[in-house]
């Protein structure tokens, strides 16, 4: 059975706390006087409304773009590794098969043993190890014509290619986006929340529910996508390390490894 998305949660608790404080606000506030306060109220309301809404849609649009960004380097991260052993073929059968051999165990250990430690905010020393022996074994090998050297040279730029885009990949993990952005977004939700809230009449009650639902179902979708596209290795929206695979599977169908 598959669970609910992220995205729904957010949105119906959002929606659930707004009625809750709405209902707070109906039998502790005293109502306002609408027809003398309404034009500060609306234009007050205009203003704040527009910054928040301008507000997270500019966070929304950063985030989506990171998270493209970051997806297209984990593929490309995968396309340098599945470079190195395409150029491995022009090789001694020996070496190409060391480079082979070590390239299958860094897809392996991407996959298998990174992905589930990046998940929880880790980095895994052992795929560092496999990388380092990959570099090593690339950059010490010594060319004896010039298509070799051709291939080399080649080589060397597409393992560098690869430690490149592994480096960006580890840093996001670095960062603490969500624990910047949130209160600053819970405190705008809030604000908007509260200014509704002013605006109810005790006549109009099951009707300024319904829209008090409504703004806190957008405002939750809009937090729920920021905290998804900022959390890349995990949740619902999670980058998966399909490049990684397709090039285990090519190589073992390659060469018959294991």
């Amino acid at each position: 059975m598959h669970s609910i998305p992220t995205i729904y949660i957010w949105s119906a608790g959002s929606a659930l706390l707004a009625l809750g404080g709405m209902m707070i606000a109906h039998r502790l506030v005293k109502p306002i006087d609408l027809e003398k306060h309404q034009p500060f109220l609306d234009a007050t309301l205009n203003i704040v409304g527009t910054l928040v809404s301008i507000l997270l849609g500019l966070l929304v649009a950063a985030s989506l773009n990171s998270y493209q960004t970051l997806e297209g380097d984990v593929e490309a991260e995968a396309t340098s590794v599945a470079e190195v052993g395409r150029l491995s073929f022009g090789l001694p059968a020996d070496k190409q098969r060391e480079i082979l051999r070590q390239c299958l165990d860094y897809c392996d250990q991407v996959a298998n043993v990174e992905w589930p430690e990046m998940e929880v905010g880790r980095v895994s020393p052992q795929t560092y190890a496999v990388y380092l022996k990959l570099l090593r074994t690339v950059v010490t090998f010594k060319p004896a014509t010039n298509g070799e050297t051709n291939l080399h040279s080649s080589m060397l730029s597409a393992v560098q290619t690869v430690g490149d885009y592994r480096r960006h990949r580890l840093l996001w993990l670095q960062g603490n986006r969500n624990g910047k952005l949130m209160p600053v977004l819970f405190m705008c939700a809030l604000i908007v929340l509260i200014f509704a809230y002013l605006y109810v009449k005790r006549g109009s009650f099951v009707l300024h529910c319904f829209l008090i639902c409504f703004v806190a179902t957008a405002l939750g979708a809009n937090l729920g996508l920021v905290v998804l596209l900022n959390n890349p290795f995990k949740g619902d929206w999670k980058i998966q390390p399909t490049g990684f695979q397709v090039n285990s599977q090519i190589i073992r169908a390659l060469t018959g490894m294991r």
